[in-house]
């Protein structure tokens, strides 16, 4: 068992929705036994909230951060104890006030049960919950760090292969597409996961301008065999989503095409209110055990399909056209 940890802001909506019941349940008490509001009422209620809940609770928490109390036995303890404690010295207060008796000591341990017990339970499962969440998305960045260490040499390699095959035929055009390249690994990584504790996101903009600089590399490469067209909605170069999410798309589209010249489209537009991003191609399309599930896909789309589902809760759909070709589509959020 852990020590409890309350973040400030967590601290203070405990207190809160403590102070808004108690006062609840006090006031309504009051309205019951049909009396009038008067200040001693009023007053008596607050000394409730401050001596019987807040100063009990952030006594309690204190001790069990100091004295680094893990045991949930010994936690529940003390606040029982705090809240007995405090149950008393609002009874003398309230008969002060009101002019009725003071409270027992048997009457503070049995009102201090249920209200310790209620908030000790409510707080250790709002930890629980929120640990379970703190573990989820710590996994979620793992995964993510190694998609991108699989994505980025996976990158790599197919761009350096394409600049090979030029170096000796075209070497001045080689060293534009070096230059390309050092931009888009610049570009890579910079907006990597690793080190960082939220998801990478560019504008659609940024990642457009990148990804230019990569079709130039492997237009270079397949010369007039290659078309690649953008038909993007002007209104969508706001749109946020992954970095580096688009060139594997292409790149699928370029290395399964199997057509000459291959004509690829990398579309942007507004479909139903969602931004919905698609590279489409005129080639022999995806295999129906693909498009069934019933095979894997490559690398390149394995790991675009799930940074799509990790960082934009997307999901990255396959599917031919009437007329032939591929077209991978995914949709975001504006």
């Amino acid at each position: 068992m852990s020590v409890i940890y309350l973040q400030r802001s967590e601290r203070l909506m405990a207190l809160a929705i403590i102070a808004m019941v108690s006062l609840s349940i006090s006031l309504t008490d009051w309205v019951q036994r049909a009396l009038p509001l008067s200040p001693p009422i009023v007053f008596s209620s607050l000394a409730a909230v401050l001596f019987m809940y807040w100063l009990p609770m952030l006594v309690s928490y204190v001790l069990i951060r100091r004295a680094a109390i893990s045991h949930w036995f010994a936690q529940y303890g003390l606040l029982y104890l705090a809240i007995v404690a405090g149950t008393l010295v609002f009874g003398a207060l309230r008969a002060q006030l009101l002019g009725i008796r003071v409270l027992e000591l048997a009457e503070a341990l049995f009102i201090a049960l249920p209200w310790s017990s209620g908030i000790f339970v409510l707080t250790k499962f709002y930890l629980t919950q929120k640990h379970l969440k703190d573990e989820q998305l710590l996994r979620q960045q793992a995964e993510l760090r190694l998609l991108h260490s699989q994505l980025n040499p996976h990158f790599l390699f197919n761009s350096l292969n394409t600049i090979a095959a030029l170096t000796s035929s075209r070497p001045a055009q080689a060293e534009t597409l070096v230059h390309n390249l050092s931009a888009i690994l610049r570009y890579s990584l910079r907006h990597t996961i690793s080190g960082r504790s939220e998801s990478p996101t560019v504008n659609l903009s940024d990642e457009l301008l990148t990804l230019h600089k990569w079709c130039e590399i492997e237009q270079c490469r397949f010369g007039e065999n290659l078309q690649i067209e953008f038909k993007v909605d002007e209104a969508l170069l706001s749109l946020a989503l992954p970095a580096m999410v688009l060139q594997p798309l292409i790149e699928n589209a370029i290395k399964h095409g199997q057509k000459r010249p291959l004509c690829i489209t990398i579309g942007a537009h507004l479909e139903q209110g969602l931004a919905t991003i698609s590279v489409t191609d005129n080639g022999v399309g995806f295999p129906k055990s693909v498009l069934a599930g019933d095979a894997q896909t490559g690398l390149g789309l394995a790991i675009t399909r799930s940074r799509l589902k990790l960082e934009a809760n997307a999901e990255l759909t396959l599917s031919n056209l009437p007329n032939g070709g591929a077209k991978a589509q995914f949709v975001l959020e504006e």
